[in-house]
């Protein structure tokens, strides 16, 4: 395998596990503010795989017409980690407008639930947008051909989705015990940057020989 498609795959790989990451450590706090109801998880979840699938959906759209996928790769990167470096912040200040929309709707269950979920999409929309863009690019920079479409595909599905396994399980059963929810969101957010800094330097070394 060339290392241009293992620096790929491990890009790839550890934007998996930032991913999964991500996802337990922001629940924690965000369901500290909306509640662990199944209703509320519900909401905290659909709000986060609707970004996944509308940031996807959109790079389908644009990703055979760019002209540097792998910088655009990176950027995403590098914009997935900053977003998980402030994000901890921006929960920090939840909690007034979800008393807001509390006390304003609480006696319509469905107005109030349309409102809590416009609420959690708002915050987790950016970096799951992000984040669900990557899975396209990957693709586009990966995959060279036809004939080989649907083994690099597997490839690349397959570790991502280890990545995010590795992610899941280390958040809940070592990061956040030992680090707590910042310092595990700082973590993955570094594994955003250096992925960013591995698909640079392929896009960088692109350059110069071409």
């Amino acid at each position: 395998m060339k290392i241009k498609n293992r620096v790929i795959l491990l890009a790839f790989a550890l934007s998996g596990i930032a991913a999964l990451i991500y996802e337990v450590v922001w629940f924690r706090p965000l369901s500290l503010i909306f509640g662990s109801t199944v209703y509320a998880i519900s909401t905290m979840l659909t709000a986060f795989i609707g970004g996944l699938a509308l940031g996807s959906w959109i790079m389908s759209k644009y990703s055979d017409k760019l002209k540097n996928p792998l910088f655009a790769f990176a950027l995403l990167e590098v914009l997935i980690g900053l977003y998980g470096l402030i994000i901890i912040g921006i929960f920090n200040w939840l909690p007034a407008p979800y008393i807001f929309i509390w006390n304003t709707f609480h006696p319509s269950f469905a107005v109030f639930s349309i409102a809590q979920f416009l609420l959690a999409s708002l915050v987790l929309i950016v970096p799951t947008t992000f984040m669900g863009a990557t899975w396209p690019i990957a693709n586009r920079v990966y995959v060279k051909d036809i004939a080989s479409l649907g083994k690099s595909t597997g490839i690349l599905y397959s570790v991502n989705n280890f990545g995010a396994i590795i992610g899941s399980f280390s958040a809940g059963f070592v990061l956040i015990p030992i680090l707590g929810i910042r310092l595990s969101s700082i973590f993955a957010a570094f594994l955003n940057l250096i992925a960013a800094l591995l698909l640079y330097y392929l896009y960088r070394r692109e350059k110069s020989e071409g």
